[in-house]
C-alpha cells in the first residue's frame, strides 16, 4: 500500500509507514489478547500484510480459509462461515487491546464490521477516555445479563458480580469468555503433554492417554482432547509389535486427529497431531508438511517441537536438525530438553559426527537426563565408531544386563523411514558386543 492510499484510506492528516503498522501488529500480536490464539494471530497477520502489499481488494472470506487455514477449494462452501465468526473474534480482541494495554498506542488497527480489510487510525483519534469507559461498562453488563439468562447458576453469578465490580469503579477488568469445563479441559491437557516423554515402554504412555480422554469427556468440544490422545496412540502404534493392535491404534488416531482439526482447523497442535499421525501411517512427506506448518504457528511452543523433531530425525532430515539446534537449547530452558537432546545426539551420529554425540549425550544425562535404552544404543555405537571400543563393551554389557528385553531394534525399523540409519545403528551396536532383543530371538528360534 502506498503513502498516498494510506493517507486517503484513514482520512489521517499524517500517513503511517509500513514499519508504524509493523510494530503496531507486533504489540497487537504479543498482547495477552492474541498471544495465546494462532488462529487470530494468523488471521489478522494476514490481513495486514496482504493489505501493506497492496491487494487489499482481493481480500474475501474465501482467500482468507484458502491462504490462511489451508481449506482445499472442495471445502470453501462449508468453512466461508468460520472465516467470518472469527473475523468477528478478531474485532472483538482488537477492541478488548485497545480498551486496555493499547490504550495509548500511537497506530490503531481496525476491522471495520462487514469487512476483511484492515484500517488504520492514529490512537490519539480514536475513541475518547469517556467513551472507552462508557463502553466498557456496557459490555461488561451485557456479558453479565447474558450469563445470567443463559447460565442460571454459580458461573453467571460470578460474571454478575463482576459486571458490578466494573461498574462501580468505572474501571476496565477482562472477564475470561471460558467456561469452567474448558478450563478443566486444558489443564489436563497441559498435564497430559508433560506425560508423553521419555517414551520407553507402553506403561509409560497409557496414563497419558487416560488424561486426554479425561479432557474430552470434560469438554468434548475443545479440540486439545484428541489432539493429545491422537499423538499418544499414534505412539503406542508404533511401540506396538503386534500388527492387529497398531492397526486398531492408528484408526483410533485418525479418529481423534480428525476431530482436533474439525474444532480447530489451524491450531498447531491439532496440525501437529495430524503429521505424527501421517507419519505414523507412512505418509512422510505429509508429516513434514504439516508439522513444519505447526511450527511456523507456534515457533516458541516445545512441545510441538518436540513432534517436528522425531518427524525430521526418523525421515533422516539429521541437517535439519543440527541447523536448529540452538533453537532447540532455548526451547530446552522451558520442556522438551530430553526430546532435542535425544533427537540432536542422534542426528549427530547418523552424520559422522561421533565426538559430538557422545558429548550431547553425555551432557544431558549429567544434567539430569534418564540414562535408558535409547541413549545408551546410541551412546554405545558412537564409543565404538569413534574407536573408544573399550567404552563401547562396557555399555553393551550393561545395556544387555538392564534392558535384555527392550525391542530397540524394531522399533527403530518401524520409526525410520529409511532402513540406512538403523543399520548404522544395529551394526556398531553388535560390534561392541549388543546381543539384541532376547525375546525377538527366542522367538526367531522357535
Amino acid at each position: 500500500m502506498t503513502t498516498a492510499e494510506s493517507a486517503e484510506q484513514r482520512g489521517d492528516a499524517r500517513p503511517f509507514s509500513s514499519e508504524e503498522i509493523d510494530a503496531a501488529l507486533q504489540r497487537v500480536l504479543a498482547s495477552n489478547e492474541f498471544s495465546g490464539s494462532a488462529r487470530m494471530q494468523s488471521f489478522l497477520t494476514y490481513v495486514v500484510a496482504e493489505t501493506l502489499a497492496g491487494r487489499k481488494d482481493s481480500i474475501r472470506a474465501k482467500t482468507i480459509a484458502m491462504d490462511v487455514y489451508g481449506y482445499d477449494v472442495d471445502d470453501l462452501s462449508k468453512r466461508e462461515g468460520v472465516v467470518r465468526v472469527d473475523a468477528g473474534r478478531v474485532r472483538r480482541k482488537l477492541d478488548a487491546y485497545y480498551e486496555g494495554k493499547g490504550t495509548s498506542d500511537p497506530v490503531v488497527i481496525l476491522l471495520p464490521v462487514g469487512s476483511y480489510v484492515p484500517e488504520f487510525k492514529h490512537g490519539a483519534s480514536d475513541l475518547s477516555q469517556q467513551q472507552r469507559r462508557q463502553r466498557n461498562i456496557l459490555k461488561t453488563a451485557i456479558i453479565a445479563a447474558t450469563a445470567l439468562v443463559i447460565g442460571g447458576s454459580l458461573i453467571a453469578m460470578h460474571f454478575w458480580r463482576s459486571a458490578q465490580s466494573v461498574i462501580a469503579s468505572e474501571g476496565y477488568t477482562t472477564l475470561y469468555d471460558v467456561a469452567p469445563v474448558r478450563i478443566e479441559a486444558m489443564n489436563l491437557c497441559n498435564a497430559g503433554r508433560e506425560l508423553i516423554f521419555p517414551v520407553v515402554n507402553l506403561s509409560r504412555l497409557s496414563p497419558a492417554l487416560l488424561v486426554f480422554e479425561a479432557a474430552i469427556e470434560r469438554d468434548p468440544h475443545y479440540f486439545c482432547g484428541y489432539a493429545g490422545a491422537a499423538q499418544v496412540e499414534t505412539m503406542l502404534a508404533l511401540l506396538q509389535p503386534e500388527q492387529p493392535d497398531t492397526d486398531r491404534l492408528l484408526q483410533a488416531a485418525a479418529k481423534n486427529s480428525a476431530r482436533a482439526l474439525n474444532l480447530a482447523p489451524d491450531a498447531s497442535w491439532a496440525l501437529s497431531a495430524r503429521a505424527w499421525l501421517e507419519f505414523g501411517l507412512g505418509n512422510h512427506e505429509r508429516a513434514i508438511v504439516l508439522s513444519t506448518r505447526a511450527v511456523d504457528l507456534s515457533p516458541h511452543n516445545p512441545h510441538i517441537a518436540e513432534f517436528d523433531a522425531l518427524i525430521l530425525l526418523y525421515t533422516s532430515r539429521f541437517n535439519r536438525i543440527l541447523e536448529q539446534s540452538d533453537h532447540y537449547k532455548e526451547l530446552s530452558k522451558h520442556s522438551g530438553g530430553l526430546v532435542f537432546d535425544n533427537a540432536l545426539g542422534s542426528a549427530q551420529f547418523h552424520t559422522g559426527d561421533y565426538a559430538a554425540a557422545i558429548q550431547t549425550y553425555e551432557e544431558t544425562i549429567a544434567h539430569g537426563g534418564p540414562f535408558g535404552p535409547i541413549s545408551a544404543a546410541y551412546l554405545m555405537a558412537a564409543h565404538w565408531e569413534n574407536g573408544e571400543q573399550s567404552e563401547a563393551r562396557r555399555l553393551a554389557a550393561l545395556y544387555n544386563q538392564t534392558w535384555p528385553d527392550f525391542p530397540l531394534e524394531s522399533i527403530k525399523r518401524r520409526a525410520f523411514s529409511t532402513s540406512e540409519p538403523v543399520h548404522a545403528l544395529i551394526t556398531a551396536m553388535k560390534a561392541a558386543g549388543w546381543s539384541g532383543n532376547r525375546l525377538e530371538i527366542n522367538r526367531h528360534s522357535e
